[in-house]
């Protein structure tokens, strides 16, 4: 497992497969791993001097010294301690898992989006309904962020969302003006995005004396390659899963063709090969490095812009770059992935009623607004969103793809589900640079479609 540094480290957490990772959990021995107390109630006084636990991951430089700063005010105001503990991405898994079924661990825990109905399958965690009207409820977030919140087929609420990312497209300015193509057109549908890498081939194969390719994304090696081509899938009017999450249709006519639009940017030497064998981070940086004219990526590559410690930006790209949301397919919408992580309380936490006003708390607008802006994340509400998204036109972009976000099916095998349709598609894009195991057609498409299919199957009949 790879760790971003400093700000971006949290979005590893947002496709864990629960098959991939090695147990290596424990137990905690905080005074929150006691037998549960009773539930909270709304409005029920707050027993000063109670500490809580917080489980959070590595989301920023120092993650429980920035942490615990954000939630001195709620101390100081309310009288209930927190102690926040840092657990790493590679063992946060294991260790929240055994934490539920055990009975024996913090009060609340961060958890990446798509983990979220995994845990909430393993009934250690509490169901929220009842309390989250406290926030606001769903309308105070848009719709695929609240979904992360959900468990297919049960009535529940087993976490609220803290903040929040999606993928929009980032582009080289000046690439698109030597190339005369208008920002403002150039990634509107499918269409005029393949047109706009064409023109970029075309027209600039060099910038400032040296090469530049039009587009490059991951492969195989990314731990999100899912998430780069699933809004290409959506926009054909492809999905994932059928409706009730009882059976994939990632081998539909639709979905095919969304997966194939991606493989022939390859096929029609759009997209630089040489990326599909480098990890996400990897690709980021050949972007800020100057070698790709456009890329797909997420809003913490914004807040590097200024950071003179970020030495993979070369100086023309770090002052030309210009982020567009993601295009529109034959059906006139656009989709892309939206994640993140959210806040889920343990049935086993002794202080429910203090544990649940921490999380309101961290719910607020101006707070979450404080945290996401260290994290160059966005809050996962949408008050605070559209602040950040109307501070300058590159996050409104992000702000206008999270508003049309989606995610996964909220079911507990999705992270095993994700990681066979990835090993698939990176055999596909493979196929297409020439380097798989069969030459590249769209009857090779499918069969690598139909096995994901018939993989995602066999998990969904095993149960959640």
């Amino acid at each position: 497992m790879r760790n971003r540094l400093a700000v971006v480290a949290s979005a590893i957490a947002f496709v864990l497969a629960p098959a991939a990772l090695v147990a290596c959990g424990g137990g905690d021995n905080s005074d929150s791993a006691k037998p549960a107390a009773k539930a909270a109630t709304s409005g029920q006084p707050l027993e000063k001097g109670v500490t809580l636990t917080l489980w959070t991951m590595p989301n920023s430089p120092k993650p429980e010294e920035d942490l615990q700063k954000i939630i001195a005010p709620f101390t100081a105001k309310t009288g209930v301690k927190v102690k926040v503990q840092e657990v790493g991405w590679d063992v946060q898994f294991d260790r929240i898992r055994n934490a539920a079924v055990s009975g024996s661990g913090p009060d609340i825990t961060q958890a990446g989006t798509t983990q979220v109905p995994f845990f909430a399958a393993l009934g250690g965690f509490q169901n929220l309904n009842d309390r989250v009207a406290d926030i606001g409820g769903k309308a105070a977030y848009a719709p695929g962020v609240w979904q992360t919140t959900q468990l297919q087929g049960t009535d529940g609420t087993f976490a609220v969302p803290w903040f929040t990312e999606a993928r929009a497209i980032y582009y080289r300015k000046d690439v698109l003006k030597k190339a005369g193509i208008d920002p403002a057109t150039a990634f509107t549908d499918v269409n005029a995005f393949q047109q706009t890498l064409q023109t970029i081939k075309d027209k600039v194969p060099t910038i400032g004396g040296k090469p530049i390719s039009p587009f490059g994304m991951p492969g195989k090696k990314a731990f999100d390659l899912v998430h780069h081509v699933m809004p290409f899938v959506w926009d054909n009017g492809g999905a994932e899963l059928n409706n009730d999450a009882s059976k994939s249709t990632i081998n539909s006519t639709q979905a095919a063709q969304g997966v194939d639009f991606v493989a022939n940017l390859v096929t029609k030497g759009l997209f630089d090969k040489s990326m599909l064998e480098r990890d996400g981070t990897q690709v980021e940086n050949q972007f800020k490095g100057g070698r790709l004219a456009v890329w797909i990526g997420g809003p913490w590559v914004l807040s590097t812009i200024a950071r003179t410690d970020d030495k993979n930006w070369v100086p023309a790209a770090r002052a030309n770059v210009g982020v567009a949301a993601m295009p529109t397919g034959p059906a006139g919408k656009a989709f892309t992935f939206v994640g993140g992580s959210n806040l889920m309380m343990f049935k086993s936490s002794k202080n429910q009623n203090e544990a649940w006003a921490l999380i309101k708390y961290l719910s607020s607008d101006a707070v979450q607004k404080n945290y996401a802006d260290l994290l160059s994340f966005f809050p996962a509400r949408l008050a605070p969103q559209e602040q950040v998204g109307n501070s300058d036109d590159n996050h409104k972009a992000f702000f206008s793809a999270i508003k049309e976000g989606r995610t996964y099916a909220p079911i507990a095998q999705w992270g095993e589900i994700e990681n066979a349709y990835k090993g698939r598609f990176g055999n596909i894009l493979d196929s297409a640079a020439g380097q798989g195991k069969k030459p590249f057609s769209q009857g090779e498409v499918q069969s690598q479609l139909d096995a994901a299919a018939k993989e995602a199957d066999a998990l969904l009949a095993q149960g959640g």
